[in-house]
């Protein structure tokens, strides 16, 4: 097997989750205590980057025989592979949250962003994992993703958004809106540019809870329905420990 293949929980899989978590701390430490025009802009030229990679990542696999053939029967469609599933669509949205210092957007991806990413370097599909990590497939997919969770988590590690259980309500509506703001181009493209159009899975996804819930709900948008209230479990989950993180780093030291 050649030295450069990637596969989940071995050797430079768990390198890549190994330097995404140190690249965080590295960005924390240089930028600790630097102006705060600095750092914004800097978060937004890591995610400007990121953006620019996943374009050049996406129109590379117009030319990958094995993803074409696995994923486009009929030709491949490049309406079916725009930045607006869960995880990818805080590419912009990152920066636009910054930008504008909005509590919102930047708490959804906060929350949304790394969870998403990280799900997906954990458990990637099949055509994803058991290559070389310089096939530009796999480059790209695993980059960046893993530059997804480094910029959601940096909105906390440099200041711009703190976890706070009263900006849930909004962070939800947010993730309702872009929700069915999803399915609504869902409906448009596959009615004109893309009959398998699936952002945000609104018409169901082979993957285990999501499978789990078109069992219970067999409706299109209506079937993620519980989504929100894990949504909001994880949410209140990770605001209790970064409050109990906050209150060990105010108790002296006796």
């Amino acid at each position: 097997m050649n030295e450069f293949t990637i596969t989940p929980f071995r050797g430079l899989h768990l390198l890549l989750l190994l330097l995404t978590a140190a690249a965080v701390l590295l960005i924390f430490l240089l930028l600790r205590g630097k102006p705060e025009a600095r750092r914004s802009r800097f978060l937004i030229g890591v995610c400007l980057f990121n953006l620019a990679l996943f374009t050049v990542y996406k129109l590379s696999l117009s030319m990958d025989a094995a993803y074409v053939r696995a994923y486009y029967p009929n030709g491949f469609n490049i309406f079916n592979e725009l930045p607006l599933h869960l995880c990818n669509i805080n590419l912009f949205l990152i920066p636009l949250g910054v930008w504008k210092r909005n509590r919102s957007i930047m708490g959804f991806s906060f929350f949304v962003a790394p969870l998403g990413a990280l799900m997906a370097l954990l458990f990637p599909e099949p055509l994803f994992s058991g290559f070389s990590l310089f096939l530009p497939r796999i480059f790209g997919y695993y980059v960046t993703h893993a530059l997804l969770v480094v910029c959601g988590l940096s909105l906390a590690t440099l200041g711009f958004y703190r976890p706070d259980p009263k900006d849930i309500p909004r962070i939800l509506k947010t993730f309702g809106l872009l929700a069915v703001g999803a399915h609504l181009i869902n409906l448009l493209l596959r009615l004109t540019l893309c009959p398998e159009a699936n952002y945000f899975f609104t018409y169901g996804a082979e993957i285990g809870v999501l499978k789990l819930f078109w069992r219970i709900i067999p409706a299109p948008l209506l079937y993620g329905l519980p989504a929100p209230l894990i949504l909001a479990g994880y949410m209140y989950a990770v605001c209790a420990l970064s409050r109990l993180t906050q209150r060990a780093e105010e108790v002296p030291f006796s």
